[in-house]
């Protein structure tokens, strides 16, 4: 008895614990939000981000770490992926094609650190 006792008290540990390390994000958490006269800004990240000398390109985000931006409807989603920082950017709700995906991501790197955000 005392033995299941002691199984059964290991297993609810290890239950509370696993719940606590997934509900907390390890690593450093930043949000901007800005809302007033018509215009929504929101910037959102977890882990390490780091961007070029210029700030026009993302060069490092940490495994698991991602970063969110939305701009009056722009939108850009980068995450860190098996083969290097994997992109999601759209407009008023459509996906913009790679030809203009520089110029937008360098605009809003330039719209973050305006905005006080900095690679980290």
């Amino acid at each position: 008895m005392k033995k299941f006792r002691l199984i059964i008290t290991v297993a609810v540990l290890v239950a509370v614990l696993g719940i606590i390390l997934t509900s907390c994000h390890f690593g450093r958490s930043t949000t901007i939000v800005e809302n007033g006269n018509g215009h929504e800004l929101r910037i959102e990240s977890h882990g390490k981000v780091y961007f070029n000398k210029d700030d026009t390109e993302i060069t490092y985000i940490s495994r698991g770490g991602h970063l969110e931006y939305s701009n009056d409807g722009k939108k850009l989603k980068a995450e860190n992926g098996p083969n290097g920082i994997k992109y999601e950017l759209s407009e008023g709700g459509r996906v913009l094609n790679r030809d203009s995906s520089r110029a937008f991501i360098a605009e809003a790197i330039r719209v973050m650190v305006r905005k006080g955000y900095r690679s980290n």
